[in-house]
This record gives C-alpha cells, sequence and structure tokens, in this order.
C-alpha cells in the first residue's frame, strides 16, 4: 500500500469521523413464518411452481421438523405460497431463511436462487450459517409465487430450525444509490491474467450475486483469492458530481479497481490496530472516485481475499452516490466514542506511516 494511496483513504475517514454503518435497514416484505407445506424424501420435480403438493403435512417454520419426525434424518422439501403486495422499485430483494440444518437449495417459482453446503456424496454441512439470499425483483409477482427448499440433515436437529428474520426483505440504504449496483456481478476464483483490465475477457467468468457470500452461491468452503466485475453506465448528469462508490462490507480484504486503475482497498497490514486480519470484515467500504477515471461506460473490479469463514461481499448497500447523498447515508450511521473505534484505527494509520 503506498503513502499516496493511504492518504486518500484516510482523508475519507477523517471527512466522515468517527462512525460505523449500523446494520442494514430492513423493510419487511414478505413474512415467511409460519404454516409451510412439507414432505421427506427427494424428488426434482418438488421445486417446479406447478406441482400440486397438496397431501403434503404441515409444519411451522422456523422449527426443527424433529418436532413432526421424531428421529428423521435424510432429505425432505419444504414449500409456501406466497403474494408480494408492493414489489420495491430496485433489482434485488433478500431473502433471510435463519438457520437450516444441515444443507439446503432454494429456489423461487422454479429458479434457483442459492445454496449453503454440499449435499451428499460430498456433504459438507453449513447448521452454523445464516442463510441469506439474493432475489431478482423480476423473479417475484405480486401473486401466485412459490418457495421451494430442498433440506438434507445428517443428524440431530433438521430442517428450518431457528431464525431472527424469516423472509423477504428490502435493504432501504440500497435505495440511497444514486447508480444501484445490487444483482449479478462477473466473478472468478480463477486468475486468467490481467484481471483488472477492461479489455480482458470474461466470457469465462461465473457470474454471482452481490452483496451475498459467495459460500451461499456455489463456493461453500472456499477461501482464498477471488475476482469480481461489474461494467455500468454513469448518466451524463452525474460527470461533474464529485461521487463516492460505496461497497458496504467485504470478508476479509479487497483491492478496488476503476477502469484498471486502483482506487482503494484494505490490506491485511499488523498496524491496522483493532482491524487486524480477524476483523476486517466489519469495515465499512467507500471509496471517492476519481473524477479523471471515470468515463461513460465503466468497470469496477475487485479483487478480494477471503482467509476462512464467509467471503466475498457480503453486506450492502452496493452502488454510487453523490456528495449531497452521502449526508443522508452518514445520518443512518452511529457514533462510535471509544477508544476502539474508527479514531484509533486512523490515529494508528497515521502514526505506521510517519
Amino acid at each position: 500500500m503506498t503513502t499516496k494511496y493511504l492518504i486518500g483513504y484516510l482523508f475519507l475517514m477523517l471527512a466522515f469521523g468517527s462512525l460505523e454503518l449500523k446494520a442494514s435497514d430492513w423493510k419487511t416484505l414478505v413474512d415467511l413464518r409460519g404454516n409451510w407445506s412439507f414432505t421427506v424424501g427427494d424428488d426434482p420435480a418438488w421445486a417446479n411452481p406447478n406441482y400440486a403438493a397438496d397431501d403434503w403435512d404441515q409444519v411451522i417454520a422456523p422449527r426443527q421438523w424433529e418436532h413432526y419426525y421424531e428421529g428423521y434424518n435424510g432429505f425432505a422439501w419444504y414449500r409456501k405460497n406466497f403474494g408480494v403486495a408492493s414489489l420495491p422499485q430496485t433489482e434485488m430483494v433478500s431473502l433471510f431463511l435463519g438457520y437450516i440444518d444441515d444443507v439446503d437449495e432454494v429456489f423461487i417459482n422454479g429458479r434457483k436462487v442459492g445454496q449453503s453446503g454440499s449435499f451428499p456424496p460430498n456433504f459438507e454441512t453449513a447448521y452454523n450459517q445464516e442463510r441469506h439470499y439474493l432475489v431478482p425483483v423480476k423473479w417475484l409477482k405480486r401473486e401466485g409465487n412459490v418457495i421451494a427448499i430442498r433440506v438434507f440433515d445428517e443428524g440431530r436437529e433438521g430442517g428450518l430450525i431457528r431464525a431472527g428474520k424469516l423472509g423477504f426483505y428490502y435493504d432501504l440504504d440500497q435505495s440511497l444509490m444514486t447508480v444501484d449496483l445490487s444483482g449479478k456481478w462477473k466473478f472468478s476464483t480463477r486468475d486468467f491474467g490481467n484481471m483488472h483490465n477492461p479489455q480482458t475477457d470474461d466470457e469465462q467468468w461465473d457470474e454471482i450475486f452481490v452483496p451475498m457470500a459467495w459460500e451461499n452461491q456455489g463456493y461453500s468452503g472456499y477461501d482464498g483469492h477471488a475476482w469480481y466485475r461489474k461494467r455500468f453506465i454513469i448518466p451524463n448528469d452525474l460527470r461533474n458530481e464529485k461521487l463516492y462508490l460505496v461497497l458496504g462490507r467485504i470478508d476479509d480484504f479487497e483491492e478496488v479497481y476503476l477502469n484498471g486503475k486502483k482506487i482503494g482497498g484494505v490490506e491485511d497490514l499488523e498496524g491496522y490496530s483493532r482491524f487486524q486480519r480477524n476483523d476486517s470484515y466489519q469495515l465499512f467500504r467507500i471509496y471517492p472516485i476519481p473524477a479523471d477515471v471515470l468515463r461513460t461506460k465503466n468497470m469496477i473490479s475487485i479483487e478480494v481475499e477471503d482467509i476462512f469463514a464467509d467471503g466475498g461481499i457480503y453486506e450492502g448497500p452496493v452502488g454510487i452516490v453523490k456528495e449531497g447523498i452521502m449526508n443522508e447515508l452518514k445520518d443512518r450511521m452511529r457514533w462510535e466514542e471509544d477508544n476502539g473505534g474508527w479514531k484509533s484505527f486512523v490515529r494508528d494509520l497515521i502514526r505506521l506511516f510517519d
């Protein structure tokens, strides 16, 4: 990390003072607590929204299925019909399902939205991982939606066992983004070379939802480096504005490039005080966008290093905001007055590079 780069990062932190983002401000769209249709066994046809599950049992969720099927281990499916009274004007909504024991695969109107853990024969549990999936709003209807969840339990408790939030939610912070960058991004765990060059082909890359941990999207157990890419257009009326790139929270470290030029990042340095290797995921990422780097057509590329547990851009909001809107974003943050907050973090960084 260069001194010049650090000065830019420190300027941003000092400009905002001692602050840390609250948990996302969630608005409930659909509450999924209560009765679900349920059956033991396994059949891929049960993900089809047109499948007739009239003869399935009725269970309550969240609650371990042993309340209904004592001692049962193996495959089972949950299904529930729901409507959405008011679809938000955004690309994505969040689906929270709490903790599922052990492995799950989730379908909305027949489309797979995510998976946690691995099914047999390569079984890998995710019982201690809270489920959070992103769902494109265009996949939802005001009426006649079906959520289907395939679950495998190896032993002890099984199913949708507990949840603080169970349903569809909208992040009100995301509505503050002038340019919404949530949704599908290009993603790769393989280094093809020149990964931050906008001219480098990315046809071989996968697609992934942002913000959401990559473990919930087919990369269970992956620790190491990965690359994100997102192409977007800036309207002409924003070209003369002071703009900021908001990336929410990232686990654990990252380097951020815009149109091939590095504009920020969080690195694994001993001098980060409380934000060392085990704590960097708590940092709220926001970077000023240099005016000379921005184009009409742009590409953000981010290299992320995950040390352990969940990885990637896991919590929003994600987007670009104007300086005026940044003041409103600041109002959603809480002040930290203790010495372990942002002020001590900034002081330690300054001392590190004196």
